[in-house]
């Protein structure tokens, strides 16, 4: 039997390699100055894409057969829609702890191409940031991290499987302040798309969870003018991430671990919903589980394909320390 785990390490191997070379020919050539941010979000995720697709289309996608695609029904759709509400302060107290020693990458990327090619995204059609920023994104990684690569590992366990997804999509994104609450992100979409039966509840959880900053970042810029100006102010008198209080912190982090559990709860009551009460929980177990050779996580491929990031986000993070 082959192993689908070792394809799956190869895919991201491969991912991260056009992911490197194609950044270091923008930086060296100097033709990333001629992309805006919805070109580069576009090229962004075409470089994860491509090798993923070239890859199962060499496999004649194989790994792909049992990819959790179906449509999912109007129950799992409104407990996805909660189940997303609830982790979201999760995300938001990670990114915050990662803010104690890196910057915002959000915040930094846009203010880049505010600086160099004169583009403020929040200020451009609503419509189109939904585009770029809450579906196109989502549904792409998710194809990806979820779909693709969920079915090269599932043989190895769902903890596993979530675990390594997770970890690769966090490791994807080039940073730390990302990779912290993207990492959380994976392991919860992974459970999810279990718990479904569907990478489609994954995608749409992904989105809400994208799409809920840019309505919010929309809505700011388009309260009335007196309302905008006490926002301001009142920002401009927080404190920063790193002056918050210790109390601040316990009460932050008792308030994700609340939403943490409920989510977990939620899970459940998503596989009762979508009939697969059993065999999620049988997952959750670890009784999927296949041993031999092709329940394996472990390749050289894999290992490559992770070290490649981590040496990048170590690099930068030594950049910054010594500026």
């Amino acid at each position: 039997m082959r192993n689908r785990s070792r394809l799956a390490g190869t895919q991201y191997l491969f991912m991260m390699a056009v992911w490197v070379v194609l950044g270091l020919v923008l930086g060296l050539t100097g033709w990333m100055k001629y992309f805006n941010y919805y070109s580069s979000t576009m090229l962004a995720e075409l470089e994860f894409l491509i090798p993923v697709v070239v890859l199962l289309f060499m496999d004649r996608f194989e790994v792909m057969r049992g990819t959790r695609m179906k449509l999912i029904g109007i129950r799992t759709i409104l407990w996805t829609i909660l189940f997303t509400i609830l982790i979201l302060p999760v995300t938001y107290y990670l990114n915050m702890v990662s803010q104690l020693f890196v910057p915002n990458a959000v915040n930094e990327t846009v203010s880049y191409f505010a600086t160099t090619v004169g583009q403020d995204i929040w200020a451009k059609p609503l419509w189109l940031n939904i585009l770029y920023i809450a579906i196109l994104p989502p549904v792409i990684e998710e194809f990806i991290f979820r779909g693709a690569l969920f079915q090269g590992f599932r043989n190895c366990g769902l903890f596993k499987t979530a675990f390594f997804t997770a970890l690769m999509f966090g490791l994807a994104h080039g940073n730390l302040n990302q990779f912290m609450y993207a990492f959380a992100i994976g392991m919860f979409l992974a459970y999810l798309v279990e718990a479904s039966g569907s990478v489609f509840a994954s995608m749409l959880a992904h989105a809400l969870i994208n799409g809920t900053t840019v309505v919010l970042v929309f809505l700011e810029r388009h309260l009335p003018e007196n309302i905008t100006s006490a926002m301001v102010e009142a920002e401009s008198r927080t404190a920063s991430v790193q002056d918050l209080g210790l109390m601040f912190w316990i009460i932050g982090a008792a308030i994700a671990g609340a939403c943490m559990v409920l989510a977990i709860i939620v899970l459940r009551t998503i596989a009762r919903a979508s009939g697969r009460e059993v065999v999620y929980q049988e997952a959750r177990k670890g009784k999927d589980r296949i041993k031999g050779k092709e329940g394996r996580v472990f390749s050289v491929e894999l290992l490559i394909g992770i070290m490649i990031p981590v040496i990048f986000i170590a690099i930068e993070m030594i950049i910054q320390l010594v500026k």
